[in-house]
């Protein structure tokens, strides 16, 4: 049986998640099940660059040491799934913006903001 959102629900904004976005990535990777040498070998890189320096830069996201890249960001969406949106929302504040989460999530998802 599924049971609808509640109109509450449905129309509640959105709360910024409040994990860190290598926090965030690191939980994804680890649901889809892999490690980063795994996501290191998955993915292809313009230049090119060793699979060690990969997993190097993954390390350095997963931490919060290293920004994550727009291109960076594609390519992890479609290897394990990260919300671009979510991402979006802390690239602009990385950037210095004061975006409204509604603005850049869109309407409530509990996808989204759980």
């Amino acid at each position: 049986m599924t049971v609808a959102p509640s109109r509450a629900a449905i129309t509640a904004p959105i709360i910024a998640p409040s994990i860190t976005p290598g926090t965030y990535i690191r939980l994804r990777r680890e649901h889809a099940g892999l490690t980063i040498e795994n996501v290191a070998m998955m993915i292809e890189s313009f230049p090119q660059v060793t699979v060690q320096r990969r997993i190097e830069g993954l390390t350095m996201i997963e931490a919060d040491v290293e920004a994550i890249s727009p291109s960076t960001a594609i390519v992890l969406h479609e290897v394990i799934g990260v919300d671009l949106r979510v991402l979006a929302y802390w690239m602009a504040i990385a950037e210095g913006a004061k975006p409204s989460p509604v603005g850049i999530l869109g309407a409530a998802n509990p996808a989204i903001s759980s």
